[in-house]
């Protein structure tokens, strides 16, 4: 997002600002904190890591997208949520935070509700532009009806070529890199599957190759079966890769770019396709999340959404936060001017009551809907959380590691508040094995520091057994 905002700001403010982002170097880096120190710099934009930037005399922070999930640093540590550590900071500094968004995370909301935070609702979209109309698309009823054409319904199919004869733009997000999921032989089911973790291997076509998400390993792709020898090789699953494929031999005449984490890995990458989408340059851009963070693109009047069962029926409790936030966040790309907007959500149960929420642009009624199920269960905003994350080479090291660790806490914390302990849903991650328990703490009658203290002691008692001696324990506070 940060390519857009510098573009705007640059306009207005000149080069009266920083910017600090991953994507500079160290000695880049350097000379944006050295500027800060000297107070060159009326202000800053930046990622999470701004907010350790040496500022004095703070006067505001703006955190853009609060609920986003990757303001929470996880690995490697520090561990930390920019949008708390920025609240916190302001506090500091006695000097303001706002934070924005059009979907907020519950957290927020709910201080909102009880007065810990001011809230400012914006009823009216910018420039009283109106909100986009959503249409669901009945994959299921599609796939027996044999409509589909590829991954896209009829539907979605016949508003992309209306757009491109009106010379309009259009989005099509997918929340998944790659080309296929995975590959799988017909002859005896043998999936590829990374070495290092318990996840199976991502075909890329661009390069040919498997890969792991998780810690990059990659093996060329093969046209034989290495298990039976077998040629019966399918493909299951699809990502942004093979859509974008698609796309062109659909709409051979329109301009198709792909906005991932493969095609924005240079400097530059992210800037230049940006750049190339505002200039009307590029018809459709299929991305991931990526493009969903408050771009903002005159020309958009149509946006598809694939996948959207994947996401509301993951299995965590945020999932349904999520889903809600995401498509729209997705959904608010487009018709941002004049122009009026349309998105297609591509779902196999388009009654299911979060989509229905979703249609009816009603924040207020998810929140209320959503934090009763919170409520019942005592998770956030109702509790805090920490997960005790255990990593060994060996299995059965690390369950027993955590299996000790339960034991020993259970003797001070209740059973009710303790999850686990359990294998995660990736259970090996680049040879270790994990295992995690998982506490709910009430926000109220319990010391947080005291508790916090406790844990680490049990983890020195645990470090001091030879068996769990070279056991990897991380503590994960508010996980996300």
């Amino acid at each position: 997002m940060t390519t857009q905002i510098i573009a705007r700001l640059h306009r207005i403010f000149g080069d009266d600002f920083g910017v600090y982002h991953s994507r500079y170097s160290d000695n880049e880096r350097v000379e944006v904190w050295q500027k800060v120190l000297k107070k060159e710099y009326a202000f800053v934009v930046g990622v999470r890591s701004a907010v350790f930037l040496p500022f004095e005399n703070l006067g505001l922070i703006i955190v853009d997208e609060e609920h986003e999930p990757s303001y929470k640093q996880f690995d490697p540590a520090p561990r930390y949520h920019a949008r708390d550590a920025a609240v916190y900071l302001s506090t500091l500094h006695q000097s303001k935070a706002l934070l924005g968004t059009a979907t907020p995370s519950l957290e927020s909301y709910k201080n909102a509700l009880d007065g810990k935070y001011a809230l400012v609702a914006l009823n009216e979209r910018y420039g009283a532009a109106y909100e986009p109309k959503l249409l669901f698309a009945n994959m299921s009823k599609e796939r027996k009806q044999k409509k589909l054409k590829g991954n896209f319904s009829s539907q979605l199919v016949d508003e992309i070529q209306k757009s491109l004869e009106k010379k309009d733009q259009i989005i099509i997000f997918q929340n998944r890199r790659g080309y296929a999921a995975y590959i799988t032989c017909e002859n005896c089911a043998t999936v590829p599957k990374c070495p290092n973790c318990s996840v199976s291997l991502t075909y890329h076509q661009y390069n040919h190759k498997l890969i792991c998400h998780y810690c990059g390993y990659n093996q060329p792709m093969y046209t034989d079966c290495l298990h039976c020898g077998e040629k019966e090789l399918r493909q299951v699953g699809f990502g942004t890769e093979e859509l974008e494929e698609e796309l062109k031999i659909l709409f051979p005449q329109a301009v198709t770019q792909r906005m991932d984490l493969d095609t924005t890995r240079s400097k530059y990458g992210y800037q230049r396709i940006i750049e190339e989408f505002e200039a009307a340059n590029i018809d459709i851009l299929v991305g991931t999340q990526i493009i969903s963070k408050g771009l903002d693109f005159d020309r958009v009047n149509l946006v598809g959404i694939f996948d959207t069962d994947r996401m509301i029926h993951f299995p965590d409790f945020r999932a349904h936060e999520r889903s809600y936030q995401l498509i729209t966040q997705v959904s608010g790309r487009a018709g941002r001017k004049s122009k009026d907007g349309l998105v297609i959500i591509q779902t196999n149960d388009p009654g299911q009551a979060l989509l229905q929420r979703v249609n009816h642009h009603d924040y207020r009624s998810f929140y209320q809907w959503e934090v009763l199920e919170r409520e019942r269960f005592h998770y956030p905003p109702f509790s805090r959380m920490i997960t005790i994350i255990f990593k060994s080479s060996d299995k059965q090291t690390s369950f027993q590691a955590a299996n000790f660790y339960f034991h020993e806490i259970r003797k001070q914390l209740s059973n009710q508040r303790i999850i686990g302990p359990v294998e995660p849903l990736i259970s090996k991650i680049r040879n270790r094995y994990l295992h995690e328990i998982t506490l709910k703490l009430d926000k109220q009658g319990i010391n947080l520091l005291v508790v916090k203290e406790y844990l680490k002691s049990v983890k020195k008692m645990m470090k001091s057994m030879p068996a769990f001696k070279n056991v990897v324990l991380v503590f994960d506070v508010d996980p996300v």
